[in-house]
């Protein structure tokens, strides 16, 4: 038996098809490497721009993103809170802190609609009693938060002013 030669029993595999860049132009394409991880093909021209530096035209951004409400779902719409002078009291009383102490009384005062004399000088006529009531009770909640949130900046305004003023004092007497 005879035993086949090396030569004969070498089986040549087709190699891959060796293409070389084209030499026409001098400019030489590279890639970033998060560009080819996720998809970015190569640039045509000579510059090559991220695909997030180009403006998008309106024909283009009507097919990107889904349309803007014009506003928001009911369902995600939080009422809105009444303005009331206790929150202006505190925010101002960053600025003048006795503020915070009118801001305070409103604690101790009782919030009340204004007296029913006359149908055409009551206080919203178009509404029934019942509706008056709750307006005035959700008025008369976010009124106390507002008088909550004064007696808290000026206990901690007080109290850190009474820090300041005892380490001033230490720092003097030593």
């Amino acid at each position: 038996m005879s035993t086949p030669t090396a030569s004969s029993s070498t089986i040549a595999a087709p190699s891959p098809a060796v293409t070389q860049p084209e030499r026409s132009s001098p400019v030489q394409y590279t890639t970033n490497a998060v560009d080819d991880f996720f998809g970015y093909p190569l640039a045509s021209s000579r510059t090559r721009d991220s695909r997030h530096d180009h403006r998008i035209s309106a024909a283009e951004s009507s097919f990107l993103a889904p349309p803007p409400y014009d506003e928001a779902p009911e369902y995600a719409q939080k009422p809105k809170e009444p303005a009331t002078l206790a929150m202006y009291l505190f925010k101002f009383g960053f600025l003048f802190p006795p503020f915070w102490i009118m801001g305070i009384v409103i604690l101790l005062s009782p919030l009340r609609a204004p007296p029913v004399e006359t149908p055409s000088a009551a206080w919203m006529p178009e509404k029934t009693d019942a509706e008056r009531q709750v307006i005035i009770d959700r008025m008369r909640f976010t009124e106390l938060k507002w008088a909550k949130r004064c007696l808290y900046a000026l206990l901690t305004f007080v109290l850190l002013a009474a820090v300041i003023a005892i380490a001033i004092w230490a720092v003097l007497r030593s």
